[in-house]
């Protein structure tokens, strides 16, 4: 359940760091930035498509308790994805400004909640692939959360 409620928190920390940000839409000439976790919600129609982006999906890959008196590591990735059809092309300046806010924040400050702490590597990567108007990142993280413990010394 704890990495559960850290996707959760993730997702408010992120829409208080990124509130700032405007970027183009499809449907409407700007949007703030939607926040989704674990999957982006399913598309029935083209408009539907549309309409996630600009986009942060906060995906948990994987984590791992070592035991003992260790915090669980839990991985998660931060997939960004921005629409910018100008014809400048410069959409990814949009996903880097993202991912500096990002990796600011978790550079300047680690602690989350005062429940979780994020390691200090922090991994990023923008799409090379050409997708216009389309453009897609990645941050990686490893946050510290609390861990199960057993109940006697002796079990």
């Amino acid at each position: 359940m704890v990495p559960v409620q850290l996707t959760a928190d993730l997702e408010e920390e992120l829409n208080r760091i990124l509130e700032h940000m405007k970027l183009p839409h499809p449907l409407m000439k700007e949007s703030g930035i939607n926040i989704f976790q674990f999957g982006i919600p399913m598309e029935k129609t083209k408009e539907d498509s549309k309409k996630k982006f600009p986009y942060v999906l906060v995906a948990p890959q994987e984590g791992g308790i070592q035991g003992g008196q260790e915090p669980q590591k839990v991985s998660v990735q931060l997939l960004i994805g921005v629409y910018d059809d100008d014809l400048h092309n410069q959409g990814k300046k949009h996903v880097m400004n993202i991912i500096n806010d990002i990796c600011e924040r978790f550079s300047e400050d680690p602690a989350l909640k005062g429940r979780y702490y994020a390691d200090e590597e922090i991994k990023w990567v923008v799409d090379t692939e050409e997708e216009y108007p389309y453009h897609y990142g990645a941050v990686w993280l490893v946050f510290n959360v609390p861990a199960f413990r057993r109940e006697s010394e002796y079990a």
